[in-house]
């Protein structure tokens, strides 16, 4: 974020007097939200390093992005599924005990269109308001945490309020700059932006800094997986992006199809593929012969990817019965997979 964004968008007229001097911090911070990383939650983008153009997280990859041209990527996100279970609620928790120093709520949770010049408020407060709902805690050792993207109207926080480590400070949203639903979860020491994963010093390269700011329990729930199949399905029709965000078309949740179907296709989200990656889809029909199978080559790096196949229905009737679908991302020598099952009636 712009350093003008940064103080500006949660109303931080007032700075508190800090605590102690820089210190060694290390340890200090549990995960900021109630997930499992692989299971429900993933991290898309780390912070970028590197500053200027081109980006390098903790490992020496590339998952994070320029925010904009000079500006870099200043937080770890959490990405959760999808609309769906924002709206089940994701709790957001404050990583450390501190103070509360900046809080906004009111900002609408809806879809970032960076393109988009309309006269509506709501789409004017996401494009000027680029953490959404938020937070900002002090902390002791001058460290600061941003939360940002929370649901609108669950914040649960007020500056000048003690919170205390693990205090529910609101919910996983898609308010303000944003295309999915996460958390943006900043570390500043002062003004200079923190990797959580490196600490306050950077004496390991392209690894875990040797005092990282997150506890021995949070660190070992956050392995490095900067590629994961996120979400993945069959559907009874084309479904789109927005379809999946929103949860719009409720029709892919079921787990039976009728066996007038128009369509019977498997589809798959996936965070940041690269070029040379594949994609196999595999669908067997309910005796275990191939129903369909494809494998689609990634020709361009993405942070996020959407395919599917399938095939239209031409007879009177599906097959009845269990169809499964075995969706494998190729990267080098790693894989990634999901199974689902699907019970035409």
């Amino acid at each position: 974020m712009k350093k003008s964004l940064q103080i500006g968008l949660l109303g931080l007229a007032l700075v508190w007097g800090s605590y102690a001097q820089a210190q060694d911090n290390s340890g200090v911070f549990i995960q900021p939200l109630d997930c499992t990383l692989g299971e429900d939650c993933w991290i898309p983008n780390y912070v970028d390093l590197k500053g200027g153009q081109g980006v390098l997280d903790y490992k020496c990859g590339d998952a994070s992005y320029d925010a904009e041209p000079g500006a870099r990527h200043k937080g770890t996100d959490f990405a959760i599924r999808d609309m769906r279970a924002a709206t089940k609620g994701v709790e957001v928790f404050a990583a450390a005990a501190g103070k509360v120093v900046g809080a906004r709520d009111g900002v609408v949770d809806e879809k970032y269109h960076p393109h988009s010049h309309g006269d509506d408020d709501h789409t004017h407060a996401a494009e000027t308001q680029e953490c959404g709902n938020g937070v900002r805690i002090e902390h002791a050792g001058g460290l600061f945490t941003q939360y940002c993207h929370m649901r609108q109207g669950s914040v649960t926080v007020k500056p000048g309020q003690a919170v205390q480590q693990g205090e529910v400070l609101g919910l996983v949203g898609l308010s303000g700059q944003t295309a999915f639903p996460h958390l943006h979860f900043q570390v500043s020491h002062g003004e200079r932006i923190v990797d959580p994963f490196v600490g306050l010093k950077r004496q390991n390269t392209c690894d875990v800094g040797e005092n990282p700011l997150w506890t021995a329990e949070a660190l070992a729930g956050l392995p490095y997986k900067p590629t994961a199949i996120f979400n993945a399905g069959f559907a009874p029709d084309v479904l789109d992006r927005d379809d999946l965000l929103t949860g719009a078309n409720r029709a892919f949740e079921t787990e039976a199809f009728p066996s007038t179907a128009p369509v019977l296709l498997a589809w798959v989200e996936m965070f940041r593929v690269r070029e040379g990656d594949r994609v196999v889809f595999t669908i067997t029909n309910p005796d275990g012969s191939t129903f369909q199978a494809q494998t689609v080559p990634i020709k361009a790096r993405k942070a996020y990817q959407y395919l599917y196949t399938g095939k239209r229905l031409t007879e009177k009737a599906w097959p009845k019965g269990t169809y499964t679908a075995k969706i494998e991302l190729i990267q080098g020598l790693d894989s990634f997979v999901a199974e689902r099952k699907m019970e035409i009636r």
